[in-house]
């Protein structure tokens, strides 16, 4: 099945719709409450709480924790590999694990499990600018894997947010703690200066 998610939907404030390959809206995803909690929400149409993703406050590297209704959780953690290989596990409480690896930042990556591709993550088949499609295989938790690529959107809009200078350390994430914005960010445009 194939879904389609805009990028960046936690910025805008406000409530956004996952479509299906039709264009109608099948989830609800609240992600107001991201920036003060740490936590989004996962609505069906009627309203009613499918899934949850929140961050992990205290980890070692980036950890997202997913509850679905039915009692399905999960953790997307991403794994030490070097900065020009991210890769991301899914990992299944009672489950296989399941590995994202591609081009995070341009939405092209794969989800595997066992070493066989389970999604697609692509803006290669949506006609938007703003949006990615997903095309999960049939027999695959598709709440699941949503939710993982939610964590994973999450987390790049925060990091963005942080080198822009709206972290706590004004941007010190930047070009080695110079660029971005606040202190940090005034401190890194003084020395970049006119080349």
């Amino acid at each position: 099945m194939r879904y389609q998610v805009r990028e960046k939907i936690f910025r805008l404030g406000e409530d956004n719709d996952i479509l299906n390959e039709s264009g109608q809206p099948v989830y609800q995803v609240d992600g107001k409450v991201l920036s003060l909690h740490g936590l989004m929400l996962v609505n069906d149409l009627s309203g009613n709480q499918v899934g949850q993703v929140s961050r992990k406050l205290v980890a070692l590297l980036a950890t997202y924790e997913i509850t679905l209704a039915g009692g399905v959780s999960a953790q997307v953690h991403q794994r030490f590999s070097g900065p020009f290989h991210p890769k991301w596990t899914i990992s299944v409480a009672g489950g296989t694990d399941m590995e994202m690896t591609g081009n995070f930042a341009g939405h092209d990556f794969t989800l595997t499990e066992n070493g066989q591709t389970v999604a697609t993550v692509s803006k290669a088949w949506i006609s938007l600018a703003d949006s990615y499609g997903v095309d999960i295989v049939d027999g695959q938790n598709d709440l699941l894997i949503l939710c993982s690529v939610l964590a994973l959107e999450a987390e790049q809009d925060r990091s963005q947010e942080h080198n822009r200078g709206a972290g706590p350390l004004g941007g010190l994430g930047e070009l080695g703690g110079l660029g971005g914005g606040g202190i940090g960010g005034a401190l890194g445009d003084v020395l970049k200066g006119p080349l």
